[in-house]
């Protein structure tokens, strides 16, 4: 039997060793300060983040009151623009810190070349201006302008082992759009391999989170510039060696609908809620966008004070900060947990700046129920809430607040709006007693359909809060949410109870201004 190895060994000389150890040095030294700097770009973020929060707030709070047009386009002025100086930081220390984990993950390759994408568009020039920019990359880009052939292709590709990492799909499609054909590839098993990039001029931020459940990792414009495309894909390609789930990127981002005051909120009168944070401005934004909704909020300024309330008042829900000094909201949150029963459990929200992109998944490890980031929205804290805590019934929305423009629409129509008055009050009993009817058969189709009947015409007298509420109604039952739809009509009930005795005795009231005339 031999007793060769099948290797040998060298013998390194004293000089030899000396450099491989000063070579460790420097490499160490390289990653200890790569280390330092991803640290520095994630406390920078944060503390923009923070600060945004507060300006942000106090803009969404300044919109509550009605303000002249000019003064709302100012406001409107201000939000877009810390909304674009928000994306266009947090784009800049993303692009920084990718580039920064590159270099501590030698795996990553900054590189595009070798990496399999095809691009899908009904514009020949589009597509050729992106195949021509990936080619000069060392991409295998193929480029589609029918579906069909890119669905074929993308089948092929994944039996032969070789599947397209990254697909390009512009919004315009023969037979299909964009969104629609990416939704499809993204619901397909044999296509989990894929990242789907949505380049479209329609869509803007507030598609983001639909886009994403739709299997999308990233959305472009249009005409992006090479620079961002080649960002944006080699950030997806370092995601994709590392095995790492994308965070969704919206390069060039638009302003949207995200910016629209929501027109009724629903009341949380019945709910107390505690607001954890030691930022001082944090607090106070969190407050009043939660006295909106009618909540009863109490605040603490450290994880030791959220302890020492929760232990002698009862919350429906907690909004924690996940960093504060000393104790930070995943402790609290863990005592918290700790000291509850099997009959108890308090709702706890994690509140970041954070940029960790799996803050969410460590804030329901850690045993919160949900997430929301700052800077916090009207919007999302709406979905939010009402994702986790019931409304009051709609009635009591109105016994607050018994909002109409009945005496606006007087002034608007003179002499004839006792005619329009009259039709309105023969009219809507046999609509509300039709609704009452479908309402009670919780017949969906019907409830929306009768609802927007009266909200209709319930607007054109002026019965802002009755139209309201109708209108509520009837986007529950498309969205077939029947539960409280008794509660519901029992609001509009009221409403209109109360609308019927006010036109009545505004029609008295002209009557009796108009009889001496007749004498």
């Amino acid at each position: 039997m031999s007793s060769r190895l099948p290797f040998t060994f060298k013998i390194l000389t004293s000089a030899q060793r000396h450099r491989i150890a000063r070579r460790r040095e420097r490499y160490d030294g390289r990653v200890s300060d790569t280390r330092i700097r991803v640290q520095l770009l994630d406390d920078v973020q944060h503390t923009i983040n923070t600060q945004m929060n507060g300006i942000i707030g106090a803009l969404e709070m300044i919109r509550k009151d009605d303000l002249p047009s000019d003064q709302c386009e100012m406001i409107n002025l201000a939000q877009s623009s810390a909304d674009t100086l928000l994306s266009d930081i947090g784009q800049l220390l993303d692009l920084d810190t990718s580039l920064v984990h590159a270099t501590m993950n030698e795996t990553v390759r900054k590189s595009l070349a070798g990496m399999r994408m095809m691009v899908v568009g009904a514009d020949v020039l589009a597509r050729a201006r992106i195949e021509e920019e990936l080619q000069q990359h060392d991409v295998r880009i193929d480029g589609f302008g029918l579906p069909n052939a890119a669905l074929a292709a993308l089948e092929k590709a994944a039996h032969s082992g070789d599947p397209y990492r990254i697909a390009l799909l512009g919004q315009h499609i023969p037979g299909i759009d964009g969104e629609t054909l990416g939704t499809a590839i993204g619901n397909a098993t044999l296509h989990r391999d894929t990242l789907l990039v949505l380049i479209s001029d329609e869509h803007n931020r507030h598609d983001a989170e639909r886009l994403t459940h739709a299997g999308f990792s990233a959305w472009l414009p249009q005409a992006a510039p090479p620079a961002m495309l080649i960002n944006t894909l080699d950030m997806l390609c370092g995601c994709i060696v590392k095995k790492d789930a994308p965070r969704f990127v919206c390069a060039g981002v638009r302003l949207g609908a995200e910016n629209a005051l929501l027109e009724h909120l629903p009341l949380f009168t019945h709910c107390r809620i505690l607001v954890v944070d030691d930022n001082a401005v944090n607090l106070q934004v969190a407050q009043q966008m939660l006295e909106r909704f009618c909540c009863k909020v109490d605040t603490a300024k450290s994880g030791a004070q959220a302890l020492l309330l929760s232990g002698e008042q009862h919350y429906d829900l907690i909004l924690m900060d996940c960093q504060m000094p000393q104790m930070d909201g995943y402790q609290t949150t863990a005592l918290l947990r700790a000291a509850e029963n099997a009959d108890t459990h308090t709702i706890i929200i994690g509140w970041s700046a954070g940029t960790n992109r799996n803050e969410r998944d460590t804030c329901l490890a850690i045993g919160m129920d949900d997430f929301i980031s700052k800077p916090m929205r009207m919007r999302a804290l709406n979905d939010m809430l009402v994702r986790w805590l019931r409304p009051q019934p709609a009635c009591s929305a109105v016994t607050l607040s018994q909002d109409d423009e009945l005496e606006a629409t007087q002034q608007m129509f003179g002499a004839d709006f006792i005619e329009l008055a009259q039709l309105f009050l023969e009219d809507s009993p046999k609509r509300l007693a039709l609704l009452q009817e479908v309402s009670a058969g919780k017949d969906a189709i019907a409830i929306a359909k009768f609802a927007h009947v009266l909200c209709g015409s319930s607007a054109s007298i002026g019965a802002s809060a009755l139209a309201a509420l109708c209108r509520e109604l009837e986007i529950r039952a498309k969205n077939n949410e029947l539960d409280d739809v008794p509660s519901h009509f029992n609001a509009i009930a009221c409403e209109y109870a109360r609308i019927d005795a006010k036109l009545h005795g505004m029609l008295n009231a002209i009557s009796h201004a108009v009889s001496p005339d007749k004498h």
